[in-house]
């Protein structure tokens, strides 16, 4: 690379190419100032930058004139050749006009046969040819590749945009939804009248369900009062001073079986009861100790004589209480009959 830089350097100062003056620099510029000016120029010579009017052959002028001016040794050779070039141009103007002719000539001459040795190798030039063309195939790709992601940025932006624009679309359209269906606005609202008396109706029927059955239940509960079966009246029984035989009770006014055998059970406590009663007085106790034998006897039937004397105090108590409700019931029994009869 470097060699080809200082071949390159030689080449433009014989061919006294001012690369100082293509990069608007002077002879003193430092490296940075170089680099400094190429950037400069490439804002204009740039393929993103010139666009259409890209000139590859200029980019590639201003890209070697940097290296050859930024290289040390690239930079020295081409001093070295302008040198030469400037002090044989005074010396050309020192001489006469005809010794300038004959310089001139000779020079021509020189560079004709240089040109005629390049026509015989023609590699060289295809070689040179074929880099040009290299580099502006790279540059043209490069342009390409550039305005291909432009592009394609654009249309990633361009869909986003169209994106954003659809999803605004539906939100706005699932606002402005539920207002286009209010009541009493555009041809809903004859329906949502309807609804409205629909369910208006149906809270209607509820409630007269409702109080139905609540009218229902209270009439059912006036017309079936739980009251006490009173007993029927035994054989034999004095009432009001007659004697009536005993008569078969009708299913209407007298209890139930179940009611029957309930007043069976209550007649077995209460003459349990009576016996229990009726019973003598435990004697008093023995202060004398009994025996071993006759202690652990009497400590083993303990427990079951206070378990008896239990049952029978429930039994009594139980047997009052029924005797009392066979009471009330006859009592109340009665006074209808003794009304009744006043009246005969």
């Amino acid at each position: 690379m470097e060699a080809d830089l200082v071949a390159y350097a030689r080449d433009a100062a014989a061919r006294g190419d001012d690369l100082f003056a293509l990069l608007s620099v002077d002879a003193t510029s430092s490296e940075s100032d170089i680099r400094r000016a190429f950037r400069r120029k490439a804002l204009t010579a740039h393929p993103d930058k010139a666009g259409d009017a890209y000139d590859p052959a200029l980019y590639e002028r201003l890209e070697r004139a940097r290296d050859v001016l930024a290289l040390p040794a690239a930079r020295e050779a081409y001093d070295n050749g302008m040198r030469a070039v400037l002090q044989k141009r005074a010396a050309l103007d020192q001489m006469s006009s005809r010794r300038r002719r004959l310089v001139e000539e000779l020079e021509q001459r020189e560079e004709e046969a240089k040109r005629a040795r390049t026509a015989a190798a023609p590699g060289a030039d295809q070689a040179q040819t074929a880099e040009r063309e290299a580099m502006a195939t790279r540059g043209r790709a490069k342009l390409d590749e550039m305005k291909r992601l432009r592009r394609e940025a654009e249309e990633r932006a361009a869909a986003a945009q169209q994106k954003e624009d659809q999803m605004r679309e539906k939100d706005d359209a699932a606002s402005t939804q539920p207002a286009a269906a209010a009541p009493g606005h555009g041809d809903g609202g004859d329906d949502y009248d309807d609804r409205v008396v629909e369910l208006e109706r149906r809270i209607r029927e509820s409630k007269q369900r409702k109080a139905e059955k609540q009218q229902r239940k209270s009439k059912k509960k006036t017309t079936t009062p739980h009251t006490a079966s009173p007993p029927p009246p035994r054989a034999g029984q004095d009432n009001g001073g007659l004697t009536k035989p005993a008569a078969a009770p009708l299913s209407s006014t007298y209890p139930s079986t179940a009611a029957a055998e309930s007043n069976a059970d209550a007649d077995k406590m209460a003459a349990a009861a009576a016996a229990a009663a009726a019973a003598p007085p435990p004697p008093p106790p023995n202060l004398v100790p009994p025996p071993a034998d006759e202690s652990a006897a009497a400590q083993t039937n303990k427990p079951k004589d206070s378990f008896a004397s239990t049952m029978a105090r429930l039994r009594a108590a139980q047997a009052k209480r029924d005797e009392e409700k066979r009471r009330r019931a006859a009592a109340e029994q009665q006074q209808p009959d003794g009304t009744a009869t006043a009246a005969t």
